[in-house]
């Protein structure tokens, strides 16, 4: 009886201690996502970007999602800046960052990792 309380007290004060850091927002700002001179914040960052892309969320805008995007990507069909393209035409991402070099790099690092990961053939 004594180790059914004591483990339900230690659930709890483990629950209550980790539950405030789930429950905050980060700034999405990121300083390798942000040009250093342009004023913008970029309000969705480059791995949920792909990973928006991925779920099929950007399809009304000709990307494919899940294996599509991959093969696409790996058959070299579609590049990051088609999917920071697809996001700004989907009013997901600022105009700006069209010329944001290291955003657009970011991505396709994300993407090269998952094409790697992934064994589509």
């Amino acid at each position: 009886m004594k180790s059914l309380i004591f483990g339900s007290l230690s659930l709890l004060l483990i629950s209550t201690a980790i539950a405030p850091a789930y429950g905050k927002q980060q700034a999405a700002v990121n300083s390798p996502v942000l040009d250093s001179t342009s004023s913008f914040a970029v309000s969705i960052k480059p791995f949920d970007l792909v990973g928006l892309a991925y779920q099929g969320q950007l399809k009304n805008q000709g990307i494919p999602g899940y294996s599509g995007l991959i093969q696409n990507y790996k058959t070299r069909q579609l590049t990051a800046k088609d999917i920071v393209r697809s996001a700004v035409l989907a009013k997901k991402l600022p105009s700006e960052v069209l010329n944001d070099q290291g955003y657009i790099n970011a991505v396709k690092n994300i993407l090269d990792g998952f094409a790697r990961d992934n064994m589509v053939n």
